[in-house]
């Protein structure tokens, strides 16, 4: 299954602005069934976390081995 990042909670100012909802949309228009990773400021900088995204950020996508992340390259 497919499971892509994103911030558990965004401050209203930037809803609509992270980059975890292009991802997200592009697999809804696509049909394909994802699991959503929520994430908070003290998973950000976890060794396990930037293991997949080493900046830190979201979105992050993860599906059979592979980890891709940036939103241009993941869609």
């Amino acid at each position: 299954m497919i499971r892509v990042s994103a911030f558990r909670w965004v401050p209203p100012f930037a809803r609509g602005l992270v980059r975890d909802l292009r991802v997200r949309w592009a697999l809804q228009e696509a049909g394909l069934p994802y699991e959503e990773r929520l994430i908070g400021p003290e998973d950000q900088m976890s060794e396990s976390y930037r293991g997949l995204q080493p900046f830190g950020q979201v979105p992050a996508y993860e599906e059979d081995g592979l980890v891709l992340f940036e939103s241009g390259a993941i869609v």
